[in-house]
């Protein structure tokens, strides 16, 4: 990566003296940036391009260039790579489009760029990217005139048009950039490489990532690990069609976004939605003190900004809105006689003096509970927003907090917020941005992975899992019954409901006798996965004839609804009681094996609400994944019912990690529901949905 970044010579290939096309903004780029190596334009006519001489083959220089930079037609490209590799070149960038992002002549296509580069031992960004930066090098080269002041924020984008945006951004707000990479493709460098390596530079204090999906999840995972600087990342195609445009953009193919969260949220990586919040976090976190507190202090000359701001407190992690001590209301009473509130938000009312304003902070600053600040003002006749935003550059760095400030508005607010991007303040147009920007401090604090994983319990039953699944391997079934489910479960030590399999009435009421009264009878069929949904399941049979009845009344049901389903029987099951519940193992192509759970039976598809952690998870991890959703609020004893046994549902959980740990073979483990007791009466698995690969 050092290579790509800061190389002592560049050759161009398909450098041209037009400056309207790809291979001309290149090289304009690199000389017009100031990079101080050697440039050598490579173009099939020869001649003088940008002053320099240019080569009709790379096999001609008299040395072998450090870093090359294609761009010419995707046909050229395979060529030119071998040529590269004959000279010994070790770093190449391919700008060129057409490859596996145009369909299935352009993987192709790729695939041989890829063998080739792997031939000679080559590492390439791109294809079908915009380049690299390296401000500290002065080496520009993108197609883009657009070079970032220096600082201490490093991007990748997948996209070159989004990270065109990036680099315009940082120009307009001042805000410093150390390296810029469009990683295209990804058919070789990808997020994994860039994070990595921005993680072990020292002019780097914030990572952004924009990416349409993790083409490795491992690899990724550790660089975040790895790099210990906050990473700021906007995964896009976080729905159906926003995934669909990805894979047609770029050749992306994106996981399912619930995982994405839930690593984001093992690595701490500050996740954000879209661009504003892309660049609200990097400005915060690379101009700004660390936040050590979550008290937010609030002072404004508009109180309804303020109400906007205390809003905003409630509503991002980790803020809230400081209680200031009766010490810090005195002193701004005596430095503010009229104030309206010396309460947080601190209201210092419209006419109020800009020495007013700025004293009001330096007040609230000193408070021990604050651990951080935002200005807000509206542009109002009595206030000079200019001299606002100069006295807040000339005391920001004796503040021990940091500060945002939103000057609210439009025509009237941009000068003012000129001076305080060009003093490296972080400022915004709205108050809820600006509070925001103060979360992000906060998080990019936060504690990051997973250090201690539960241990998990010694019981194995992979004989049993591998028995089940070579028998569904040799009969061309992907998934498993309910039965063969519940025996893999049984064999981990999960509980299971007694239960029986038969094919006639009569045997159906012998077992429900053995069983004992009330059961459960659901119809057996591996062509109907969702029972309840074909009437295939009947709750609480009490009686003999009640038993037959069900038995009738599930084969007709089935087979009118399913009329091509295979009916094994109908299985008769001890009926247990309790809060049900959904815990579910999925495993993710991109990241591994991933734990869900929420509200159980129907209310999972009707409430949609899932909580999701990778596993293995830590104790305290189980703990969030099940306080944070309304499933908690029934197990916790709602409306005065009993608490239930949590205990023995995180010892469910435990040994669902060890299943997925042990057995990469299975895709998919599904219980719904799991029937949690009353305190101290355990929990049961009561259905299995099983998927192998």
């Amino acid at each position: 990566m050092r290579t790509f970044f800061s190389p002592g010579s560049v050759a161009v290939v398909g450098a041209s003296s037009d400056p309207n096309k790809v291979g001309g903004m290149i090289i304009r780029n690199i000389i017009n940036s100031g990079y101080s190596g050697k440039v050598y334009p490579i173009n099939t006519k020869g001649g003088t391009i940008c002053g320099l001489r240019a080569e009709t083959s790379v096999d001609l220089l008299d040395e072998t260039p450090e870093l090359a930079i294609m761009a010419l037609q995707s046909n050229l490209v395979i060529d030119e790579m071998e040529k590269l590799g004959r000279k010994g070149v070790k770093a190449v960038v391919v700008i060129t489009a057409g490859f596996k992002e145009e369909g299935s002549e352009g993987r192709e296509l790729e695939l041989r760029l890829k063998e080739v580069s792997a031939k000679h031992g080559i590492r390439v960004v791109g294809p079908n990217c915009f380049g690299l930066i390296n401000t500290q090098r002065n080496l520009n080269s993108t197609f883009s005139s657009l070079f970032p002041p220096r600082g201490g924020i490093s991007l990748c984008s997948q996209s070159g048009a989004v990270g065109a945006t990036m680099l315009d951004w940082s120009i307009h707000t001042n805000s410093g950039v150390s390296k810029f990479v469009s990683l295209g493709n990804k058919m070789d460098i990808d997020e994994a490489d860039a994070i990595e390596y921005f993680g072990a530079d020292g002019d780097t204090k914030v990572i952004g990532v924009y990416s349409e999906g993790i083409t490795d999840g491992k690899r990724f995972m550790d660089a975040v690990l790895k790099a210990d600087k906050p990473v700021v990342m906007l995964k896009s195609g976080r729905s159906t069609a926003g995934s669909m445009a990805a894979s047609s953009h770029t050749g992306a193919l994106s996981g399912s976004d619930s995982v994405y969260d839930a690593v984001f949220d093992r690595l701490n990586i500050i996740r954000v939605n879209d661009l504003d919040g892309m660049f609200d976090a990097l400005s915060a976190i690379a101009l700004s003190k660390p936040m050590m507190k979550e008290g937010v202090a609030v002072i404004t000359n508009a109180g309804g900004l303020g109400v906007m701001a205390a809003d905003a407190c409630s509503d991002n992690f980790g803020v809230s809105l400081a209680a200031l001590s009766p010490e810090t209301g005195d002193k701004i009473r005596k430095a503010i006689p009229s104030v309206a509130s010396a309460n947080n938000p601190v209201d210092v009312r419209g006419d109020a003096t800009n020495d007013m304003i700025i004293d009001a902070l330096g007040i609230v600053a000193e408070d021990e509970k604050v651990g951080g600040a935002a200005l807000l003002s509206s542009p109002l006749d009595t206030t000079d927003l200019k001299a606002i935003a100069g006295s807040i550059c000339g005391m920001k760095d004796e503040l021990k907090i940091p500060i945002t400030v939103s000057f609210a508005g439009g025509r009237e607010c941009e000068s003012a917020l000129a001076i305080l991007r060009d003093h490296g303040v972080p400022c915004y147009s709205s108050p809820d941005r600006a509070v925001r920007a103060l979360s992000f401090l906060r998080k990019a604090r936060a504690e990051r992975g997973n250090k201690e994983c539960v241990m998990l319990p010694g019981t194995s039953g992979r004989s049993e899992v591998l028995e089940l699944t070579e028998r569904a391997k040799n009969e061309f079934r992907s998934s498993l019954s309910e039965e063969e489910g519940k025996s893999i479960l049984s064999a981990y030590g999960v509980p299971v409901p007694p239960e029986s399999l038969v094919t006639t009435p009569r045997d159906a009421v012998a077992a429900a006798e053995s069983i004992g009264y009330p059961v459960v009878m659901k119809i057996v069929s591996p062509d109907i996965q969702h029972k309840t949904d074909v009437g295939g399941v009947i709750l609480n049979v009490r009686t003999e004839t009640a038993v037959r009845e069900a038995f009738e009344s599930l084969t007709v049901r089935c087979r009118m609804t399913v009329p091509d389903a295979k009916i094994d029987g109908v299985s008769i099951q001890k009926m247990v009681s309790g809060q049900e519940v959904i815990l579910s193992l999925v495993r993710d192509d991109q990241f591994g094996p991933v734990l869900a759970f929420g509200l159980g039976g129907i209310y999972v598809e009707i409430m949609g609400e899932i909580s999701r952690s990778l596993i293995p998870m830590s104790d305290d991890e189980m703990d969030r994944m099940i306080t944070s959703t309304r499933a908690y609020r029934m197990l916790s004893g709602a409306r005065g019912k009993p608490p239930a046994d949590i205990d023995s549902l995180k010892d469910i959980m435990r040994k669902m990690m060890k299943i997925a740990v042990e057995n990469p073979e299975i895709y998919e483990l599904e219980i719904n529901p799991v029937m949690v007791g009353k305190k101290n009466e355990g929990s049961w698995a009561v259905d299995a949905l099983t998927t192998i690969r």
